[in-house]
């Protein structure tokens, strides 16, 4: 949970008025036959935070029956962004081959809005464009680019450079979070914005910089003084002289951590947790706030590089924190990060590595479109090699031989192949990769042989390992971590115990304490827990995290003495058309009191079960998946159910048919985020839950009619009573 992490101020309007109520006429006025709105200007002016600015408001979202965001950028597969779109029209993630004809199908006859973001080429636009139907009935599409010359038939919008008054504006916003600025500072403040050049970007990095000096008229001279000595020429400051400023000044320690965003595929959303522990793992986190707590140390980093304006958060949802870099900011990092961090980016299929060049990196990573063409080839190096990361732009149904990258790279620290599938055999070859921080593998077997069961010894070299995560098809895991020393965090999904597995991991269980005992702090495993499961879980004082599968509540283990336990995900060992599990007997001792988060799937939870839940002192977000309540059909929250400190709640697959809440106010007073997917058994929903004015956000999809008139109905009920900041996100015609 990262419920401390910094985040936007996503409140922030500033500028482009005229611009805005412009697209909004070209989009829900204008003639009948489909329509291409085109906005273009310089990389940093903000012409996606405009267009996500439209793309949201109330009315256009209600104009249309469809709606998609993509972005395009200059290296596309076009099959993996029509899927990407397909999605978000259908409301479901899947992969087809014939991607492009039921896409069309799904449109055709929609009044539809597509979103194109940062799209380069006519070439890209042309192979897109021919999906989508010339339905006469007022669809549109709008296209996001630096270039005018992507496409000729369009609505076009140019946006101009800031002036120097919504320059200063903006910069208030950014430092004083709409407090008002000190007068003193208001000369100096707008010499300073007019050195922004009219770029938003370079306006938001000058804050990151200035946030960190005095407020004091004096300061902020000193300040545009030094700014002043970085021009390179004319009267403003370009945007790579502000990244470039703002780079200067970051702690040395800092500086590895922004580079290494060049290591990712460009305009993709970064988990969190998997960036904090690659670094980790490179060993950029100097530091530690406490013993054991390095974690804490990373999350600090990155709301440095947060708070500077060089990185952006994103994800609506508490679980899916994620974290963005804008182009202009990535270029510098790529183009930094070979000189500093010994970083190679290969990102074109057909390309072959020379040998000759006198630049010799340590870390490389793959882009690729799939794994045709990942071979040797690519990377003739050997000792030299210390992290190897492999991104894959969709899933290759391929499966990969990958002994030839152990065999060559004998010093891996990192080794991340979890985009493409690898076959099991490589789990032998990557024992011998004894400096090995951080694995991460899909690993697949064949699902026709007997012996298809990985021996826990398997990896038993891997003493340095701190992160590892395998991901299974067609093979069973045991327990991996006995003779890790060093593990913190290890995830093991897809994993199903068959008898063999369960003795293998009972006998390795009995056998010693894991070496790691005092360091894991992450173990999600897809096997049932037993009570005998209750010995291990105390030798395991640090555990955050904690994934398993449970068959009955007699048979879930008392886990209330894990102190720092913040993550518990809790899913049904039952299969088929069973019923799920029943948690009849959940008593409050069971759980800590420092659980900030639950997630059960496909459980059934009694009066006092839910109630139990809801007394844990820390919980901030709970998800119900295929869930049901001892009621039947009917989940009834009545005034002795609180939950305190929940600011996040969601439904997905609920069998619910009706909700009553005695008061939404009392039971959820500090709730922030709720969520309904696929609920479409939902017919009576809660009367009073506009009375919950911590709402910030509603989002629904694919639930029935009753659902989407009742949040209708909340945000206008809590606009009358003041809530102004509750936005509602609705997919009425989702499948």
């Amino acid at each position: 949970m990262m419920s401390n992490m910094s985040n936007p101020d996503n409140g922030i309007v500033v500028g482009f008025k005229e611009e805005e109520k412009t697209i909004i006429e070209h989009l829900i006025n204008g003639l009948k036959e489909r329509e291409v709105v085109l906005i273009t200007g310089m990389g940093g002016l903000g012409k996606t935070t405009l267009a996500r600015r439209v793309y949201e408001k109330k009315n256009v979202v209600n104009h249309f029956d469809k709606h998609a965001w993509c972005t395009v950028s200059q290296e596309y597969d076009c099959k993996n962004l029509l899927n990407k779109i397909y999605n978000e029209v259908c409301g479901h993630k899947t992969e087809i081959d014939n991607v492009a004809e039921e896409l069309r199908k799904s449109l055709m006859g929609r009044r539809y809005l597509i979103v194109l973001d940062d799209i380069w080429s006519v070439e890209a636009w042309e192979e897109l464009n021919r999906v989508f139907p010339e339905c006469d009935n007022g669809s549109r599409i709008v296209l996001i680019s630096r270039q005018k010359s992507v496409v000729s038939d369009a609505k076009h919008i140019c946006l101009p450079f800031f002036t120097v008054d919504e320059s200063w504006e903006l910069l208030q916003v950014m430092l004083f979070k709409r407090k008002g600025c000190l007068e003193e500072l208001e000369n100096v403040g707008r010499e300073i914005s007019k050195k922004c050049g009219g770029l938003p970007l370079t306006v938001g990095l000058i804050a990151g910089l200035l946030e960190k000096v005095k407020k004091s008229e004096q300061m902020w001279r000193e300040f545009l003084h030094t700014l002043n000595s970085h021009i390179t020429f004319g009267d403003g400051i370009h945007s790579n002289d502000a990244i470039e400023l703002s780079y200067k000044y970051l702690s040395d320690h800092l500086k590895p951590c922004l580079l290494y965003f060049a290591a990712f595929p460009e305009d993709k959303a970064i988990k969190v947790w998997k960036l904090i522990e690659l670094w980790i793992s490179e060993g950029f986190i100097i530091g530690m706030k406490e013993k054991g707590r390095v974690e804490d140390e990373a999350k600090d980093y990155l709301n440095h590089l947060v708070s500077s304006n060089l990185i952006m958060m994103s994800g609506k949802n508490y679980q899916s924190l994620a974290c963005r870099v804008h182009d202009l900011v990535r270029d510098f990092c790529l183009t930094k990060a070979r000189e500093e961090i010994s970083l190679e980016i290969i990102n074109n299929m057909e390309r072959k590595w020379d040998p000759t060049l006198n630049f010799t990196p340590h870390r490389i990573c793959l882009h690729f479109q799939g794994i045709s063409h990942l071979s040797s080839e690519f990377v003739p190096w050997n000792s030299s090699i210390r992290t190897i990361l492999v991104f894959s732009h969709y899933t290759d149904r391929a499966l990969y031989n990958g002994s030839w990258i152990a065999q060559n790279f004998e010093h891996l620290t990192i080794l991340d192949l979890q985009a493409i599938r690898v076959h099991q055999s490589i789990l032998s070859e990557v024992n011998s990769l004894i400096h090995l921080r951080y694995l991460a593998l899909k690993v697949d077997g064949d699902k026709y042989a007997n012996a298809d069961d990985v021996s826990p010894l398997s990896l038993e070299n891997l003493e340095f390992l701190i992160t590892l995560k395998l991901h299974s098809v067609n093979v069973h895991f045991p327990i991996f971590f006995w003779n890790m020393r060093r593990l913190r965090h290890m995830v093991i999904i897809g994993a199903e115990c068959d008898d063999s597995c369960k003795k293998k991991s009972r006998s390795v269980m009995n056998e010693a304490i894991p070496a790691c005992a005092k360091e894991l702090q992450t173990w999600e495993w897809q096997c049932p827990f037993t009570p005998n499961h209750e010995c291990l879980l105390r030798e395991l004082p640090c555990l955050r995290t904690l994934s398993c599968k449970v068959s009955s509540s007699e048979s879930f283990p008392k886990i209330d003495f894990l102190h720092h336990l913040e993550k518990l995900i809790l899913v049904s060992a039952r299969s088929g058309n069973e019923s799920p599990h029943l948690l009849n007997d959940l008593k409050l001792s069971k759980f800590p009191s420092s659980v900030k988060e639950i997630y059960l799937t496909s459980i059934t939870l009694s009066v006092s079960a839910i109630s139990t839940i809801a007394q844990l002192p820390n919980l901030e977000t709970l998800v119900l998946r295929k869930c049901m309540f001892e009621e039947g059909l009917t989940w009834n929250v009545g005034e002795e159910t609180k939950f305190q400190k929940l600011k996040s709640l969601q439904l997905i697959w609920d069998y619910t048919k009706i909700w009553n809440i005695n008061s939404a106010a009392e039971s959820f007073p500090c709730l922030e985020q709720l969520t309904l997917l696929f609920c479409r058994h939902l017919q009576v929903m809660p009367s009073d839950f506009e009375d919950v004015l911590t709402l910030k956000m509603i989002s629904v999809r694919n639930c029935n009619p009753i659902v989407y008139s009742w949040v209708k109905e909340v945000e206008e009920c809590a606009r009358e009573l003041g809530n102004e900041q509750l936005q509602v996100d609705i997919d009425i015609d989702g499948k």
